[in-house]
């Protein structure tokens, strides 16, 4: 059945696929970290200035349990799974990223019967089956990017551990999304991302150098445009898409972000696309039709 949770699932896909193709273009002018940091950082303003204006100046009552599952769920799927995600697409391209981002999905469902004690009826099992198995045919296909590149194993590593950390930050954070006012624990998710980047800058005595590297960097207007998309836009949608319906179903509807990204990546990056990767989309797009609809 398709409820506003599931419109917000899916449309977050869509626009994350976007942000993802220009990500992978401004990767050869800004390292993955920085890159990351300056996206997380415009995606707390935009938000922080979205909480004021619809929820007001009032501080929530967060219980210390609920401030400590914030601030795990920002450090491992901000600062952490976020950055990962950057080196992915540096490494072996947005294509090969996209197929390995096809874990997501079952480590959400996985975390969210034990943590959330969700559950699927057989036809979303079913659909969740098929999801997976149109990628899987995708896979199939040896994408150009990871032959080109000397490390195609560290990409992977990269990109399933991105995966799975956003997977548990996503599941850790449903509850208080639910309870809590939307936009200020999206925010503060993403300032808590943000604080540990910087930490970690300043131990590694690279506050500096980072910031003059970032003031050399050229092209501002694509990075600033992708980062609204990918870390305000992208990210509400998403959240929301947790926060009005199962994290099992989101996680589902949030796979067609690698079609898309296939697709995006095929017609803007001349990435290849074959008759396995034709069929393997199509086979997606059944699944979530079954998840959706029976």
């Amino acid at each position: 059945m398709i409820g506003i949770g599931e419109i917000f699932a899916l449309s977050s896909a869509l626009v994350w696929a976007i942000a993802v193709i220009m990500f992978t273009k401004i990767g050869s002018r800004l390292p993955a970290f920085e890159l990351n940091l300056v996206k997380n950082t415009i995606g707390f303003v935009l938000l922080a200035l979205t909480s004021l204006l619809f929820e007001g100046l009032q501080w929530p009552s967060l219980t210390l349990h609920e401030w400590t599952v914030l601030i795990i769920s920002g450090l491992i799927g901000i600062a952490i799974a976020d950055t990962l995600y950057m080196k992915a697409l540096n490494t072996i391209g947005a294509g090969s990223t996209g197929i390995i981002a096809a874990l997501y999905s079952p480590s959400v469902v996985f975390l969210s019967l034990i943590y959330l004690g969700e559950s699927l009826s057989y036809w979303q099992w079913l659909g969740m089956l098929i999801v997976l198995s149109g990628i899987i045919l995708i896979s199939l296909d040896k994408p150009q990017r990871v032959l080109e590149t000397s490390h195609p194993f560290k990409g992977i590593l990269y990109a399933a551990t991105s995966v799975f950390l956003t997977a548990l930050g996503v599941v850790m954070i449903k509850p208080i999304v639910e309870q809590q006012p939307f936009f200020f624990v999206t925010g503060a998710r993403l300032l808590i991302g943000v604080l540990g980047m910087l930490v970690y800058l300043m131990l590694q005595r690279r506050l500096i150098t980072t910031f003059n590297a970032l003031i050399k960097v050229e092209k501002w207007p694509q990075i600033i445009l992708s980062s609204i998309l990918g870390a305000y836009i992208a990210m509400t949608l998403w959240l929301a898409g947790y926060k009005f319906t199962d994290a099992s179903i989101a996680a589902i509807l949030n796979e067609t972000n690698f079609i898309f990204i296939v697709v995006f990546a095929w017609l803007f990056l001349k990435e290849s696309i074959s008759v396995k990767k034709i069929m393997g989309s199509a086979l997606t797009l059944t699944g979530v039709v079954v998840v959706l609809l029976l």
